[in-house]
């Protein structure tokens, strides 16, 4: 029962990197942005949630203790900052520049990948950890509760947070004008056009808030699961391409993405929980790292078959508006 409980605990622990890159990617492409940066962007998050981190431990005497709320919240700033800056770039290439929206997304990953680790790579780790030991459970009575509290009420309040965006991003994009507007942008921007609204400032401001969601997840990583002391060799671009993944498996629901994000936390960890039952047949172990990506192979397929129109990417996804072409 332990083991499983475990299990369950590091799942809905990853469930959150996945669930704030989902939900950022998700509003961006709801807007016809298909923003390939996205594990970057998350990358971009954790270096700013370190430099945050950094910036805040040296302005504090060594001698003296560290605010528990400060030092949660300066990092958070600074990764959404960054993060935003990364969603800014894609949108300025993208919707001013009209540059290719795959080639951009790519080279942007790229980029701020190597960036990050750059600066990561030679960044002094002293006191960092004292971040990780900030994030306490959110509900410390979670123990009376049996396996329930133990499973669902031990994680972070990072974990809670990150449902509650999803949450907000579900009800923003299906009950409130801002979001319907955004829709129209991603199924058919020259309509939208047409209707007085302005697609650019749009796509614009929807990469640059889903950047900064996207962003947290990687300051989370950065916090939680890895306790502030993050490295090179995390490669949290990983968890972003498998956000990516998300996306198309929840069908662009936000909702849909807080169990698809459990379910893909699941199936990643899966391997570190089997491998000691995998000893004699080690490949398997490898195998079922592909898990996730057969499930979302499985779902596009399934996706096409079944052609049901709420389940399909924005019509005008990926593709660049010209307004002289209206």
């Amino acid at each position: 029962m332990t083991s499983v409980i475990s299990f369950f605990q590091l799942a809905i622990k990853f469930s959150t990197v996945f669930l704030f890159g989902a939900t950022g990617e998700i509003i961006n492409q709801k807007s016809g942005h298909l923003n390939m940066g996205t594990p970057g962007i998350m990358y971009l998050g954790a270096l700013g949630g370190i430099i945050g981190e950094r910036i805040y431990i040296l302005s504090v005497p060594a001698d003296q203790p560290l605010n528990s709320f400060l030092i949660v919240l300066i990092p958070i700033i600074f990764a959404m900052i960054f993060s935003a800056i990364g969603g800014l770039i894609f949108s300025f290439f993208t919707c001013t520049l009209h540059c290719n929206q795959n080639v951009t997304g790519l080279t942007l990953t790229t980029f701020s990948v190597g960036l990050a680790c750059l600066f990561i790579g030679t960044m002094p780790m002293d006191r960092m950890a004292e971040a990780g030991l900030q994030l306490q459970n959110a509900f410390p009575w979670y123990a009376k509760l049996g396996w329930f509290g133990e499973i669902f009420l031990s994680q972070s309040w990072f974990t809670y947070l990150g449902v509650v965006v999803a949450i907000v991003a579900a009800i923003v994009l299906t009950k409130t004008k801002v979001g319907l507007n955004l829709r129209a942008v991603g199924e058919n921007a020259a309509a939208a056009d047409s209707a007085g609204i302005n697609v650019n400032a749009y796509r614009y401001v929807a990469t640059v808030i889903g950047g900064a969601i996207s962003g947290i997840g990687g300051v989370f990583f950065e916090l939680d699961k890895v306790k502030g002391m993050f490295n090179v060799a995390d490669a949290i671009d990983a968890f972003g391409w498998l956000a990516l993944c998300i996306v198309i498996f929840s069908m662009w629901k936000p909702l849909l993405a807080i169990g698809a994000s459990f379910l893909f936390a699941c199936l990643s960890v899966l391997p570190t929980f089997l491998s000691p039952y995998l000893a004699g047949v080690g490949y398997l172990t490898y195998v079922l790292q592909l898990l996730p990506y057969i499930a979302t192979l499985i779902v596009l397929i399934i996706n096409s078959i079944v052609n049901k129109k709420k389940g399909q990417a924005p019509a005008n996804l990926g593709i660049n508006y010209f307004r002289e072409d209206r």
